[in-house]
Parts: structure tokens; sequence; C-alpha cells
């Protein structure tokens, strides 16, 4: 994860020139063996962490170099630290900075309690593994638009991994009378999974939600709330299941069984 955060020495260095007096220092393991609670990316909840190794880096900045009754300073302690539940080692960065109100927290992997994790497709082409992977982390970075249309891109994916290239639209007409038009754009290529068999015709109607939240995040602007999202990755889960990891899953179970079905048969 890549940041930008301002150094208050260079908002202090603008407003008073030269004239400013910096003191920075730096000590290691000032914090080891401390304790802290924070949200475990494995366990899912918040849970002891061991701190393992750390490094503090405090600054002290005087905008008169001659005067020294007022002052800003801050504070950035970077650790690696050990969850005490399932023992994974994170790493974690905190900020203080006396203009401030509080601090900042970041930690990495990046998670907090509704962070998704993404889940390993084995069969699902790379291509649309890493559509999938970029929506995932667009939704846990709060990038809730972006993830709309990577969702929707997904879905365009999987259209084109499948040779779907248009399929049948109806229409209805200002008479009250309906018309079945082929069209190539998304909503005809969701019905034309369906019209090759490929997806029943309740999982395609539920793609089209991906369709509706991408367009609206795309062309209206319209940023989705997360839990709308959350629901729309876990619909084109169950999809990549149900086209590459499931049929895989039992053609193996098939294999498995038709072998030792031979092997009874030669005993």
């Amino acid at each position: 994860m890549r940041y930008t955060k301002v150094n208050p020495t260079h908002i202090l260095l603008c407003r008073f020139g030269n004239m400013s007096h910096v003191e920075k220092s730096t000590k290691e393991n000032q914090c080891k063996g401390d304790i802290i609670q924070i949200h475990c990316v494995i366990c899912k909840r918040p849970t002891r962490h061991l701190v393992m190794q750390s490094v503090d880096k405090r600054g002290e900045e005087f905008p008169d170099e001659h005067d020294r009754s007022f002052s800003v300073n801050w504070n950035d302690t970077f650790q690696i630290v050990e969850c005490q539940g399932c023992e994974s080692t994170n790493f974690r960065h905190e900020h203080w900075f006396s203009e401030n109100d509080g601090s900042d927290e970041w930690l990495y992997p990046r998670r907090s309690s509704i962070t998704v994790d993404a889940k390993d497709f084995i069969n699902v082409p790379m291509n649309l593994r890493t559509f999938y992977r970029e929506a995932i982390d667009a939704y846990n970075f709060g990038a809730h638009t972006l993830c709309a249309a990577g969702l929707r891109a997904l879905v365009e994916g999987i259209c084109a991994d499948r040779n779907v290239t248009d399929g049948p639209v109806t229409y209805e007409n200002d008479d009250g009378r309906t018309t079945t038009r082929r069209r190539d754009n998304l909503q005809g290529k969701i019905l034309g999974l369906h019209e090759q068999g490929i997806l029943t015709e309740s999982n395609a109607d539920v793609l089209h939600e991906h369709r509706f939240l991408g367009n609206d995040a795309v062309h209206e602007l319209s940023r989705p709330p997360s839990n709308e999202l959350l629901l729309a990755i876990q619909i084109l889960e169950h999809t990549l299941e149900t086209l590459y990891e499931i049929p895989q899953t039992a053609a193996e179970l098939r294999h498995r069984r038709e072998r030792r079905n031979n092997t009874d048969d030669a005993t």
C-alpha cells in the first residue's frame, strides 16, 4: 500500500522560511515487547499483537530558532507485530502530529472489520482472476466507484472468455407489443450466456445487477454503498465457482470414481 503524507516540516518551512530549526531523533525497539490491540487479518477480529521490532522517529520544529517557547512535534512509529492467536506477522505504522487531533494508523496488509479476502480460484483464467483481485483491492481501499467498474468489467470478461458476443434483448413497443433483437452490449451478452446454456436464467438475471452498478458508477458518477458492493462480489464469486471451479471438481470426482471402479473390477 502506498499513500501520501504531508511532512509538517515542509509546511513550516514554507510558512516561516529558513528561520525554523528542526530536531530529529531515531530510536530502535523502544516499544519492543509491548502488547497492542489491532484487527487481525487472519482471525478477522481485534486480537492481542506483540511488538517484535520497532523504529521510532521523533521530530520537533521551532518556527523561530531564537524562540523556543513555541514548537510543533511529530512521531512516526514503525512496528513488526505478531498476532498472539494465529501467530501471523504484520506491519503497523502509527503517525502522530501535535497540530492534528489524535493519531493515524496504517496496517499492512490493509484490513478492517469489512475487509474482503480474495478467494484463490485455481481454474479461473488468469485475466479474469486479475480483474477479480483488482476489484477486491478497490473495495478494501474504499474505492467503491472503481470496484463497481471492475466488477462490471469482470462480467464482460466472462462473456469474452465464453465467446459470447451478443444475445436476444426483448423490448416493449409503444403499442404494448414486444420485439426481440440481438444486441452486442453487456445486456445482450448476459442474455447470451443463458441462451447458450452457460448460465441458468436466474443466474443471468442476477448478473444484470452488476451491469446496473457499473453503469451508475461510471456514467452517472454514483458511488455505490459498500453493502451493495459486498453482495455484488459474493454473486460474482458464486458465478466463477459455478462456471470454472465446480465443473473441474466434478470432473476430478468422476475420474477418481471411475478409477476406483476399474480397480475393483480388476480384483
